[in-house]
């Protein structure tokens, strides 16, 4: 996975040279923290198959275009993860900082203000889509396949991440495959590591004699900064109460200042949700494996439906199944 850095501030050239290098070494160091949780992640293996849960509509449509979509992660259905994940990180700097003078606490402050206040998206822009080893869970039904009506579309899980992450053999920088860990204490460590990189540039501005216009651009930047590397170790978590999901993630990252291309919007009550298309059959045809169909659906409807739209858009042969789970919705 490729990790970056956020666009300096206007007026970031006025803050002193040696600062605005110890800012850049904060970034290597923290970005090399996320390496190396990254290559933890990249020895595990990914699933053999991998199940996308979906409703008819979703099911349709992904056999008919032979996409999947990559949703803005501002924009999920549930963004509870993310608010999770940054309180885990606000709990990491105020427990790092807090006898650090009154600095130190005042910045864990302005940080949490400054996660809420909307600066999370303008660290970068990243897409996503969900996957999960388990074909067949309950709770997945549920929440993601109209309650347990809707269907689990199994992929080969090798042939789908080469075609995600690689193109003529060559690796796709801004993508990346990998298992969702599912692990507080984990990801408290990790972030620790991170502020622990940074703990000392809070009080770099102190007896400089500094314009407060400079300070306060100086402090901007490390807050951007360090949202940016928190942020980056978030996506890699979930909290445990989700850990049944056994969620495996396809992860897009594109530059700030570099809006990716061709992005579209679809419609939810109230909002309108930013997405990207992977065209899954284009470079993994023969990726899909099985469909199951869900333990609150007629299997023989259900079924027909599934071998109609298969024989109408999708080429060769896809196993159809029913779910195992005595469920039926009330």
């Amino acid at each position: 996975m490729k990790t970056y850095r956020v666009e300096s501030l206007p007026g970031f050239d006025l803050v002193p040279q040696d600062m605005r290098e110890a800012l850049d070494k904060f970034d290597d160091d923290a970005t090399g923290i996320v390496h190396s949780l990254l290559g933890t992640l990249d020895s595990q293996p990914p699933p053999p198959i991998i199940y996308h849960y979906t409703n008819d509509v979703g099911l349709k449509g992904i056999l008919e275009t032979g996409q999947l979509w990559l949703t803005d992660i501002f924009s999920l259905n549930d963004p509870a993860e993310l608010t999770h994940g940054f309180s885990v990180a606000i709990n990491a700097l105020t427990s790092k900082v807090a006898n650090d003078s009154a600095v130190g606490p005042l910045f864990a402050k302005n940080f949490a203000a400054f996660a809420q206040q909307g600066a999370i998206p303008k660290t970068a822009h990243f897409f996503m889509c969900s996957f999960s080893s388990r074909g067949d869970d309950l709770g997945q039904w549920r929440a993601y396949a109209d309650n347990g009506r809707g269907f689990a579309l199994g992929f080969d899980a090798k042939a789908l991440e080469d075609g995600f992450t690689k193109k003529d053999e060559i690796p796709i920088p801004n993508n990346s495959t990998f298992h969702i860990t599912y692990n507080d204490a984990q990801l408290f460590e990790i972030q620790s590591q991170i502020v622990e990189k940074m703990r000392n540039l809070i009080m770099s501005p102190a007896g400089r004699g500094l314009q407060n216009t400079t300070i306060n651009v100086y402090m901007m930047e490390l807050q951007m900064r360090l949202t940016l590397h928190m942020l980056q170790t978030t996506l890699f978590f979930k909290h445990e109460a989700y850990a049944n999901e056994k969620e495996f993630r396809f992860l897009q990252i594109h530059k700030a200042n570099e809006p990716p291309p061709t992005v579209k919007v679809r419609a939810r009550p109230y909002v309108l949700v930013k997405y990207r298309e992977f065209d899954w059959r284009s470079v993994a045809v023969g990726a899909l494996k099985r469909i199951v169909v869900g333990p609150a659906a007629d299997y023989e409807t259900a079924s027909r439906f599934v071998k109609d739209c298969a024989g109408l858009f999708h080429p060769g042969e896809v196993e159809v199944i029913r779910s195992e789970i005595p469920y039926r919705v009330r």
